[in-house]
């Protein structure tokens, strides 16, 4: 350890320099919930001034830096585009969560470069210093140096760069949560200007929409139109290769058929209504062949097909002599002249009648024999049709097959017509379903730097660093923390816990010293004879001077009013010249050049008789021998009935050795939070070194009460 080896040349005035040095034990670097805030009191310097620091930072930074105003605009975006033609470029349709990701996506082509540089041009942001300009100050061309910057840019396009840069800095685009409106924010040294830019943002917005839309319809057309070529070229090899083919195979169309099919078709629709006249005239025939041999002769009997107006009136002249007759055959009697004239006029009618029937028969079978020579004359032009049809079949085949193609060519060609149309039309036509529904009015209030803001960050973020700070130091230096790592650390009992000295403690600290003195007699297992005089030597750390000189004090007053008597024998080496120099003290009395009792002065605050340290100079080895030591202390024995030794810092005063090896008790005074372990393990080094093992401690908590 570094004190102990910076007097190791001291071993020369330790009687037992040649015992072997236990082994150091490692410092404590463990906390307990308790001690947490044992170290953040105890290092409180670190955390208030910290929070000092950095809340003077936050609140000067407040006050001095320029004020800063942020502007909104609000934009609407629908995922559903305006349906305003059927078949859109751009598809209405979505999926179920295609609508939030369609808005995040327009919320980051708001952030686009296209977007930002077109509203930078707009809002006049090229030549503006905040967002890029350049200024021609000294200040200016020190800033565009530390940033690689030395020359002014030349072009527009290095102009809107910096623009574009300096204004995404200052831009930011939020939405909140199940909602398809997007906030745009920006900020700028002037609240005219914030909202200039916000709105010039959401336009320029707007236009690139509906530009994007405009170049995508027109990139459509564009390639729908040279695809059209190619289609209609298509078509008219396919329309060239039907004609081709039907003037080779000698397939003529007419109204989209072949007239071969045509011929055919009508052919067979002659040969149908042929044999029907054909049958029509051979019943007719039959009819008036059984008619010509029927006796009756009556209007109601005769058959439809000799039914003639010739027929008709001899029917007629006949009935009418028939009745005549009748009335005559009544009136004159059966012989009469007239009744024979009019059975000869009935004979003449009915020769006629029978001229008329056979004219008719002729007429009829004439028709008959007409018929059926037209029918056997379609018969055979049908065959010959038939003939024909068969021959050319295997050409109708490949020439449907043709035209087929043609239909289909031609189809996908009037489609894409159709459509190329459409998109032509779109690209004056907006279907994009945004708009801004808040322009950006200039902020009343500034939105940064907020004081009361800053100032809360600054305090509670100091504190947070502070206390991390205080933390990792007393991680680095651990002190001890609590009456239960001392005794972890010292491998030994807490004798008494002291609370701090200051006022009002007087009568806890003189209970605690109470108990230290019963409890003095019997420590780590060694019982003091009664009626004997106790030495005790007490030494602590250099930070805990003040409390040792007060336990020793406190100590030799109660032991004083307990009617004891006490001797305090200062002994500190390392004390300073003035706290020396009060006359004759323990080193001219283990010289021998004056007694106890010369050097001996009673004190008035305790009680207690008291010696100094006397001539630091006169500090020689012969004076602290051990012989000189346990002499003195036999003497103070003789006389006193507690020796009380002020031992300094031990580890530092190691020429007081053999006074530490003589003392009965050794006794380690440390305070919470400001004792440095490793100065106790330095302690209790020495102690084992010496030959003197520490017998416990006097523990000062600045948190308790005495125990």
């Amino acid at each position: 350890m570094a004190q102990i080896d910076r007097h190791i040349a001291a071993a020369d005035w330790i009687g037992r320099s040649s015992i072997d040095r236990p082994p150091s034990s490692e410092p404590d670097k463990s906390a307990e919930i308790g001690d947490l805030w044992r170290i953040l009191t105890v290092r409180r310097a670190w955390v208030l001034g910290t929070a000092a620091l950095l809340t003077f930072i936050a609140v000067a930074y407040g006050f001095l830096a320029p004020p800063l105003y942020a502007a909104t605009a609000q934009i609407l975006i629908d995922p559903r585009d305006k349906q305003i033609v059927t078949n859109d470029v751009n598809p209405v349709a979505m999926a179920p969560d295609g609508g939030v990701m369609q808005v995040e996506s327009q919320a980051r082509v708001i952030e686009s470069d296209s977007v930002l540089t077109r509203a930078a041009r707009d809002a006049g942001l090229l030549d503006d210093p905040d967002f890029g300009g350049v200024g021609t100050g000294f200040l200016s061309w020190t800033l565009r140096t530390f940033q690689g910057e030395g020359a002014a840019p030349a072009t527009d396009a290095a102009a809107e760069a910096r623009a574009v840069r300096a204004l995404r800095r200052r831009l930011a685009v939020k939405r909140a949560d199940k909602v398809f409106v997007v906030d745009v924010v920006v900020t700028a040294g002037n609240p005219d200007k914030a909202a200039r830019i916000v709105n010039a943002i959401a336009a320029a917005y707007l236009k690139d929409q509906t530009s994007a839309r405009a170049d995508a319809a027109s990139r459509a057309s564009s390639e729908m139109a040279s695809r059209l070529d190619d289609l209609r070229k298509r078509v008219n090899v396919a329309e060239n290769k039907v004609e081709k083919f039907k003037a080779e195979n000698g397939l003529i169309t007419a109204s989209g058929q072949l007239i071969s099919e045509q011929q055919l078709a009508e052919s067979n629709n002659r040969i149908v209504a042929a044999r029907a006249r054909t049958a029509e005239a051979r019943t007719r025939l039959q009819q008036i062949k059984d008619a010509r041999g029927s006796t009756a002769f009556g209007p109601d009997t005769a058959p439809e097909a000799i039914q003639s107006a010739v027929i008709e009136r001899l029917r007629s002249q006949y009935a009418e002599l028939a009745s005549k007759e009748a009335d005559l055959r009544t009136q004159l009697g059966n012989r009469h002249p007239f009744i024979e004239a009019v059975r000869t006029q009935m004979q003449d009618v009915k020769r006629l009648t029978e001229t008329e029937l056979t004219r008719i028969a002729r007429s009829a079978e004439t028709d008959y024999q007409r018929a059926v020579a037209n029918e056997k004359a379609l018969t055979a032009n049908l065959d010959e049709l038939k003939r024909g049809s068969i021959v050319t079949g295997e050409a109708s085949v490949r020439l449907r097959e043709l035209e087929r193609e043609v239909d289909t060519s031609r189809a996908v060609y009037s489609n894409f017509l159709n459509r190329s149309r459409e998109i032509q039309e779109q690209t004056g036509i907006d279907t994009t379903n945004a708009r801004v529904i808040s322009w950006a009015r200039p902020p009343a209030e500034r939105s940064w730097p907020l004081r009361l803001l800053l100032f809360v960050g600054g305090l509670v973020s100091g504190l947070g660093l502070g206390a991390g700070l205080a933390f990792v130091r007393e991680y680095l230096d651990p002190t001890v923390l609590s009456r239960r790592q001392m005794e972890r650390l010292s491998h030994t009992s807490v004798v008494a816990t002291y609370p701090e000295f200051k006022a009002g403690s007087e009568r806890p600290a003189s209970v605690a010293a109470s108990l230290t003195l019963d409890r003095l007699a019997s420590v780590r297992g060694q019982i003091h004879p009664p009626g004997q005089a106790l030495s005790v030597l007490v030494t602590s750390a250099a930070s805990d001077t003040t409390d040792r000189r007060s336990t020793i004090h406190l100590l030799a007053a109660v032991a004083t009013a307990r009617g004891e008597r006490v001797l305090v024998v200062e002994a500190d080496l390392e004390a300073t010249p003035e706290q020396s120099a009060s006359g004759p003290g323990l080193i001219e009395v283990l010289r021998g050049e004056v007694g106890m009792a010369a050097a001996a002065k009673a004190d008035a605050e305790s009680g207690a008789a008291r010696i100094g340290i006397g001539d630091l100079a006169k500090a020689s080895r012969e004076a602290l021998s051990r012989a000189n030591i346990e002499q003195f202390l036999a003497a103070a024995k003789s006389s006193f009935d507690l020796i009380l030794i002020d031992g300094g810092v031990l580890t530092g005063n190691l020429r007081i050795g053999p006074l530490a090896s003589a003392s009965d008790r050794l006794l380690i005074v440390a305070k919470n939070g400001a004792t440095r372990q490793r100065d106790l393990l330095d302690i209790l080094d020495i102690s084992e070194v010496l030959g003197r093992p520490v017998s416990g401690s006097l523990f000062v908590d600045r948190y308790a009460a005495a125990a």
